[in-house]
């Protein structure tokens, strides 16, 4: 695989975190939702029910989706191109790694 040029790498990562910002607070939302329909009381009728399977799908939706946030980021920074010495790009220092088995 090539390696991926550093700005092009730059640009990936503005994108992610902006992204995960985005996700972050609908995810708020969504726990915030759950937790007022829970303390409404309306959470026992049949149409109670059905709203907070919504939300329940799409909570797992956004942690589903974060998590895949997280992995990308990994991605970009085992392929972002390195200095000659080896060393990674301000911006990627803080990223999650991705482990990389052994292939023998």
């Amino acid at each position: 695989m090539a390696k991926m040029d550093i700005s092009n790498a730059v640009d990936a990562v503005s994108s992610m975190r902006a992204l995960r910002i985005a996700m972050t607070n609908d995810l708020d939302d969504v726990e915030n939702s759950i937790y007022d329909l829970a303390q409404s009381g309306l959470a026992e009728s049949a149409s109670g029910m059905e709203e907070l399977k919504v939300y329940c799908v799409a909570r797992a939706a956004l942690y589903s989706g974060l998590a895949s946030i997280n992995e990308v980021m990994g991605w970009i920074n085992l392929m972002a191109e390195k200095d000659p010495e080896g060393n990674s790009a301000e911006i990627l220092k803080s990223l999650p790694t991705v482990p990389i088995p052994s292939i023998n």
